[in-house]
């Protein structure tokens, strides 16, 4: 379970997150929708801890988030609250192998090779990459690096995981593919996710629930049954990609 009460993040006196409230269930997938610049990856980068400049509430299981960020790992997984994070770009080490990029977590916590080895070639194979364990980030494609930065997330068998635009970048083809990995892995692990994208199909196919980030603040937080209704003004705007509506174009 992850809740944000009032949460406020000024950047050189500038709010960039002015008022966020939103409250993920456990177990399900929460999506954060918005315009360009509207600062879904900075309100993403906070819930992980990134940013502990901000004002308000961010509780983790009803652990606070400064007192999370606080805990050793071994009790983090001993609560089952562990965080994975999902980068946009794969966020991949050029120089090192696959392998070394899916083990690198895992090689800074308790446990033999043997036991590393395993983790990170299930994970491989989950993600549709075994056999690539020797190859260099620059030999895969695009879609690849993303499903290694996933896979690599996995290893940690976090209790979380936070999704930054994995798809972007992507052709129709391979976005469906991430997708259906992303709901296949929220069905086989049971994780609570949270999904930044601007790709509606995304949302569309991942979401239990969608957030429209806009002006610092979520101003529609429906499930994605309801969002994809366009009965409320802003999702309708947003999804129809109309210049005139609530949504203001600067």
């Amino acid at each position: 379970m992850i809740a944000l009460e009032h949460v406020q993040l000024l950047f050189n006196n500038h709010p960039v997150l002015q008022d966020v409230n939103l409250f993920v269930q456990q177990g399900s997938t929460y999506v954060i929708l918005g315009k360009n610049g509207s600062g879904k990856t900075v309100l993403l980068k906070t819930i992980a801890g990134l940013f502990p400049q901000f004002s308000g509430t961010i509780a983790i299981n009803e652990i606070s988030l400064h007192e999370y960020t606080q805990l050793p790992i071994n009790e983090k997984i001993h609560k089952n609250i562990t965080m994975g994070y999902v980068f946009q770009k794969g966020g991949l080490f050029d120089s090192m192998t696959v392998y070394d990029n899916v083990a690198f977590g895992l090689q800074r916590r308790a446990g033999t090779e043997d036991e590393i080895k395993n983790k990170v070639l299930s994970a491989l194979e989950w993600v549709g990459l075994a056999g690539s364990e020797n190859k260099l980030p620059s030999q895969l494609s695009g879609g690849m690096q993303k499903r290694v930065g996933l896979a690599r997330a996995l290893c940690l068998s976090p209790a979380i995981i936070l999704y930054d635009d994995p798809t972007a970048g992507l052709d129709p083809v391979l976005t469906d593919s991430i997708s259906e990995l992303i709901v296949a892995t929220q069905n086989k692990y049971a994780m609570t996710s949270i999904l930044v994208t601007q790709d509606l199909a995304v949302a569309e196919k991942t979401a239990h629930r969608i957030g429209l980030l806009h002006n610092g603040m979520i101003i529609v937080d429906c499930s994605a049954d309801e969002f994809f209704t366009k009965t409320n003004p802003y999702a309708k705007q947003f999804i129809d990609g109309d210049s005139e509506g609530p949504i203001e174009i600067i």
